[in-house]
């Protein structure tokens, strides 16, 4: 049984990185697979890069870096890539057990006017004897490309796995000696006295008298025994016919990928006993976002339940849990000083700030169901969380027109949000909000609540002086209202407003007074999303008692 896993990287001065950058993965018996998250141009890539060279899946030489891979293109920042593999011994010998397990550095330096690279310790082709699939899905078509490079070499993941496949296999090996006396049988019976076998003749007498008269014999028939199955290409018939068959490099990408899903299937399958480590670059690319979500359930997940290491780069909400939390790694481009920064890699466990009303993975399951875009706050810089769905309508016009008031510019205005990487995502109640704002915490992102004040009396500005849970009990305000003792469903609201105003950043919070429906003036309880749209589509002024001069700082709205 042969394991790998990668369990520390430190990046630094290579390529968008700068300062180090140290990254931990989980341990063996997490069972999650872990995704590499981030914006455009945030630095996942570079950071897959580095893993391959860190594990030796790219071989380092003393000319592997040039001044495009040194951050900034500055000959003062050398590049240094440090990890830490845990792996099973492969071999003995005089100097004890063989293994890949240790701790490796990868670092330039200028030397006589030259960026010279090194590695220590040495990989000395150890990751040859783990399994190692690294696949980018971007070019999907290469990876199921089998044939040799023109170097001789072998690319794709899928001709690797091939060629282990058949060096390992006893009974291939068996059956050479009769496949190529078959062969070499079968194909002079098809040649003999043809006009291909005259015209090969005819090419070797001219080659002969080329080579000046240097008798030379040439022979015109199959690969070597160990390239034909890597000259082989797979085919498909589609809805069953297995008689007009394509080469799946003439399908399309989405059928490709659903191909190359199968093998990674099938190599796992085959792998009971071996613990393999995947490394996949946006595997959500050609694919629909419903097998988007298959892919990482039924692919990813199974993998890394089953033991693998799986590392994925991913732009897709439908690819990652946000419950998950020490699965996820956050990349940010800090535009300031131009460098990647690791916004979220944290390995302790998800603690709520508040005893929630039912467990997380209760609510885990209930807040995916009602609102399938959470996973989309990790996506984000900025998120505003809102109530309801009538909260999403009505703030996303608001916003619009806000947008539109100081642009001009209608195709802008509608974009606003997406260019600055700001999310509208629903709680879907106080309750719950609580939690989705916690998680907000944890994973460093800046937030704003908006949720309905639910009681008569607007007296929340006086709310936000109490420090504590108990000074607040013990205030008039939370016993009294209006001379008369409050009855417990008008307390239970108040203690949750008090808590959702310290689960929230300072001046990020609106309460809309009774609620949202009150404030825009319809008077009906029936929650018309329709008829709220039109009272929205009426108005020309949104004030602050419904959009705060706050939420538009925090929106950027300027």
């Amino acid at each position: 049984m042969s394991y790998i896993r990668l369990s520390k990287l430190r990046i630094s001065n290579f390529r968008s990185f700068k300062n180090a950058q140290t990254f931990d993965f989980p341990v063996s018996n997490y069972g999650k697979p872990v995704s590499i998250i981030g914006y455009n141009n945030s630095g996942k890539t570079n950071m897959i890069n580095a893993i391959l060279y860190g594990i030796g899946e790219k071989f380092v030489n003393s000319k592997s870096f040039e001044l495009l891979d040194l951050h900034n293109l500055d000959l003062e920042n050398q590049i240094e890539i440090k990890t830490r593999i845990e792996a099973s011994p492969y071999g003995e010998n005089q100097f004890g057990p063989q293994t890949i397990a240790g701790e490796y550095t990868i670092k330039t330096e200028m030397i006589e006017n030259e960026i010279k690279s090194s590695v220590s310790k040495s990989f000395f082709g150890a990751n040859k004897h783990y399994n190692i699939f690294y696949i980018n899905f971007h070019n999907i078509k290469d990876e199921i490309a089998i044939k040799k490079s023109s170097w001789g070499t072998l690319t794709s993941f899928l001709s690797k796995h091939i060629k282990k496949l058949i060096d390992s296999d006893p009974i291939i090996n068996a059956r050479r000696e009769n496949f190529i006396q078959n062969i070499t049988e079968q194909t002079h019976n098809i040649l003999n006295e043809t006009s291909l076998s005259g015209f090969i003749e005819n090419i070797r007498l001219n080659y002969i008298n080329n080579l000046r008269n240097n008798n030379c014999y040439i022979e015109f028939g199959v690969p070597n025994y160990d390239d034909i199955f890597l000259q082989m290409l797979f085919k498909i018939g589609l809805n069953g016919n297995n008689e007009k068959l394509l080469p799946i490099n003439q399908l399309g990408d989405g059928y490709i990928s659903m191909f190359v899903m199968a093998v990674i299937q099938s190599i796992a399958e085959s792998n009971i006993e071996d613990k393999c480590l995947f490394l996949f670059e946006e595997p959500e690319s050609f694919l629909h976002e419903n097998h988007q979500e298959y892919f990482y359930k039924m692919v990813l997940c199974q993998l890394a339940e089953n033991g693998h290491q799986v590392i994925y780069t991913t732009h897709s909400d439908k690819m990652i849990d946000i419950f998950d939390t020490k699965s996820i790694i956050r990349l940010e481009f800090d535009e300031d000083d131009k460098k990647t920064v690791v916004k979220y890699n944290n390995l302790d466990e998800f603690s709520p700030t508040h005893t929630p009303i039912i467990s997380i993975e209760n609510f885990n399951s209930f807040i995916k169901s009602v609102e399938p875009n959470i996973n989309k706050i990790l996506f984000s810089r900025k998120i505003l969380l809102v109530e309801g769905p009538n909260d999403l309508l009505t703030y996303n016009f608001i916003v619009e027109k806000k947008a539109y008031d100081v642009t001009g510019n209608i195709n802008y205005s509608k974009a606003f949000l997406n260019f600055k990487n700001i999310s509208i995502a629903v709680h879907h109640g106080k309750a719950t909000a609580f939690l989705v704002a916690d998680l907000c915490k944890h994973f460093g992102i800046n937030f704003y609540l908006i949720n309905d004040w639910d009681l008569d009396n607007n007296n929340k500005e006086e709310i936000y002086f109490f420090e504590t849970l108990d000074q607040f009990h013990e205030s008039d305000i939370y016993r009294n209202s209006n001379g008369q003792t409050r009855n417990p469903t008008e307390k239970g609201i108040l203690t949750t407003n008090w808590k959702l105003i310290n689960s929230s950043i300072e001046n990020q919070i609106h309460f809309n007074h009774k609620n949202l429906e009150e404030v825009i003036g319809y008077d009906s309880n029936d929650k018309n999303s329709l008829a709220i749209w039109n009272i929205l589509m009426a108005k020309n002024e949104f004030e602050t008692n419904i959009f705060p001069e706050s939420l538009a700082d925090f929106l950027e709205i300027d």
